[in-house]
């Protein structure tokens, strides 16, 4: 479970009541009686102390793939919109020298913030800086809901993301990857803040500062030149040093890390050896097979990170589950203490919110391509509504994020999505080419520059370097030798005339589900049938859906008779046991079951080897009937790890989504069969 949401609780302590202004409209905090900012000039100390002290300019004029900032202290967002611009201005003039396949450059800035400002309060506050007008606006459009644990906010037209972690720092350090390539020591002094400035922050820095790659050493500054700092710092790896501080101050601190004492252990000595990045391929291409939701928001955002991408279908785009008219894009959060799943799909839910409205507008009632109308959770049982309000007991939800109501939970932002629309418009980027063609298999070669070969109905084959497998459950029938524990479910979609039908100004969500009609057209569904291959459309599924309208409302009972039925769909989802989705590489099952064989004897004693992967394949599927919300963070969760770039969610998360848990997960529960350990 989490370390950040293992509370009894989401919501997270804002600053509302520990917050005044000065005379000068300063922000100051009440609870460390000290200001957010320098009060001669907060935008030039962020400058002067983090990006001229850790030298960002200079390297961002050559930098290639991911550059990594960790901020302890998020605060106004002051620093990160500095920095924003900073970057903006070392892009343009490396685009003026160099072409965009020269220029990868990405600014990944992860921030944490234990007691952060309400959306409010930043405008108030960023409103002393009308240089950063543009910027603050743009953030505090993505600006997340006040929930604990991690929020992924991304602009890739301008190569820059934010993960903004609301947590305590010591908590969100240690559910964070790596690497680092710059820190903000920032945060209230150590004098004024002590529990900040501890042994084990400098512990955690040490840990995620070790870069196995030359010339990428994680540099810091920071505002104090306390001396328990300095000395931390130094015993952490860092050789620091104390220039002049600003505004008058005598000093500061900066440095570079630089290990002293001795060889580093390799990384799966400091975490779950699964949990490492495999190490990023020279290639700049990567072929996704599958062009449903998960391939094509795999493929956007490799070609966002600057991949050219291949997209194959044999059916084309949306063909298959993702063809659907209409789907619900909502989430049904876990009530009792898994927390991971929670926090999965609440950092999922806010994600896709935002890239569908960056593909397909606003919402509004004329967009045939999505309608931000709300989704309705019905309570349409004593034990659902028990699960909900014990949902709501543990988790107290701000109500922008759900609205709790008499019959039942409410998503004022969630509507609903047509998928492939949505697909369509993911694949309009000058990185993506799709390619209708039908793949027989995948062989592996002896090259490590393209370690995979494809051959294709055609006849041809195709060399490859890295490929993300994206099929749903037909990715069984290309890895016939992985470790993947999917189900095939059957779902049947039931269509409706809509003309005598009630009101409908929400999405309705029970045991199914029924968007506003479109084209005087209702969506009800779907049916749930486990390994069942039919795709014909069955008069006694239609009755199943019809059934499941009383959960609706009495008013609905004229509508549950076969007249009102005009046709229908079949779609196939991919779940698994857990119901989180697969995505990252796959593990070589027999070497790995080898290598982890002592789990078997006792789970927690996790041998300190490197995990065999296979080079060069990824996979993202199992994402059942939720791949509108789940899609776009195991598409960016995808990236992460192809690009070995700081992950966007946990440790926590990431191991729950892994492909390689359920292969771990057995051999401790000595599920595996034994020829495996040969």
């Amino acid at each position: 479970m989490s370390e950040i949401s293992n509370a009894s609780e989401a919501s997270v302590n804002t600053a509302n009541l520990a917050l005044k202004w000065s005379e000068a409209g300063l922000p100051v905090s009440t609870q460390f009686n000290d200001p957010y900012f320098s009060l001669k000039n907060g935008l030039a100390e962020t400058d002067y102390v983090f990006i001229q002290h850790n030298q960002l300019r200079e390297r961002w004029a050559t930098w290639q793939g991911p550059f990594c900032v960790i901020e302890t202290g998020f605060g106004t967002g002051l620093n990160f919109l500095a920095t924003w611009r900073a970057f903006q201005q070392s892009n343009r003039q490396r685009n003026q020298q160099e072409s965009a396949e020269e220029n990868d450059l990405w600014l990944h800035f992860t921030s944490i913030e234990k007691y952060p400002l309400s959306k409010e309060q930043l405008t108030q506050a960023l409103a002393l800086w009308p240089e950063l007008a543009d910027l603050t606006q743009t953030l505090l459009e993505q600006y997340p809901h006040l929930t604990a644990g991690f929020h992924h906010l991304r602009w890739p037209e301008q190569r820059i993301s934010l993960t903004l972690i609301f947590a305590d720092v010591h908590d969100a350090l240690k559910e964070l990857t790596g690497p680092v390539h710059a820190w903000y020591l920032d945060g209230f002094s150590p004098a004024k803040n002590p529990e900040m400035w501890t042994d084990e922050l400098y512990q955690q820095m040490r840990h995620l500062s070790r870069n196995p790659q030359p010339g990428k050493e994680a540099s810091v500054a920071t505002f104090t030149a306390a001396s328990q700092v300095r000395r931390g710092l130094q015993g952490a790896g860092f050789k620091v040093h104390n220039p002049e501080g600003f505004g008058g101050k005598r000093h500061m601190l900066a440095g570079i890390y630089h290990a002293q004492c001795g060889p580093e252990q390799p990384p799966y000595f400091q975490q779950e050896p699964w949990l490492i990045a495999p190490n990023p391929r020279g290639s700049r291409e990567v072929t996704v097979i599958g062009a449903g939701l998960a391939g094509c928001h795999s493929a956007r955002s490799l070609a966002e990170a600057g991949f050219k991408v291949t997209l194959i279908d044999a059916l084309g785009i949306a063909q298959c589950a993702s063809g659907n008219p209409q789907g619900g894009l909502y989430v049904k959060l876990a009530a009792d203490d898994k927390a991971t799943h929670t926090d999965f799909y609440l950092e999922a839910y806010e994600l896709a919110l935002c890239s569908v409205k960056a593909q397909l507008g606003d919402g509004d009632e004329q967009n045939l391509g999505w309608q931000s109308c709300g989704v309705m959770q019905l309570a349409s049982s004593e034990k659902e509504a028990a699960r909900q309000a014990q949902f709501i007991a543990i988790r107290q939800p701000p109500s922008a994020l759900i609205e709790v109501r008499d019959s039942g939970l409410f998503y004022p932002q969630a509507g609903w999505v047509a998928p492939a629309r949505l697909c369509e418009a993911l694949v309009q980027h000058p990185n993506i080419r799709f390619e209708q063609a039908e793949l027989t298999s995948l062989n592996p070669t002896d090259r490590d520059d393209a370690p995979w070969q494809l051959c294709f109905a055609s006849g041809e084959q195709r060399s490859a370097s890295t490929i993300v497998i994206a099929t749903a459950w037909q990715a069984k029938e290309l890895l016939t030798d992985a470790y993947l524990p999917v189900k095939n479910i059957r779902g049947q979609l039931t269509y409706l005339d809509a003309t005598s039908a009630p009101a409908m100004p929400h999405v309705l969500c029970a045991n199914s589900y029924m968007a506003p009609p479109i084209a005087g057209q209702l969506c009800l569904g779907a049916t749930y049938n486990l390994n069942d291959p039919n795709t014909e459309l069955r008069d006694s599924d239609h009755q199943t859906n019809l059934d499941h309208l009383k959960e609706f409302g009495d008013e609905w009972q004229l509508m549950a008779t076969h007249n009102k039925i005009v046709g229908g769909r079949v779609g196939f989802r991919c779940t698994t046991p857990d119901y989180l989705p697969m995505v990252g590489p796959l593990a070589d099952t027999r070497p790995f079951a080898k290598a982890f064989k002592q789990l078997s004897k006792n789970s927690k004693q996790i041998p300190q080897v490197e995990a065999p992967l296979i080079p060069g394949l990824f996979v993202n599927i199992g994402h059942g009937s939720r791949g509108l919300v789940s899609a776009p963070l195991c598409a960016e969760i995808l990236t992460d790890l192809i690009t070995s770039r700081s992950s966007c969610v946990s440790r926590t998360i990431l191991d729950a989504v892994l492909p390689v848990r359920f292969l771990v997960r057995d051999i401790a529960r000595r599920k595996v069969p034994n020829d495996h350990y040969d």
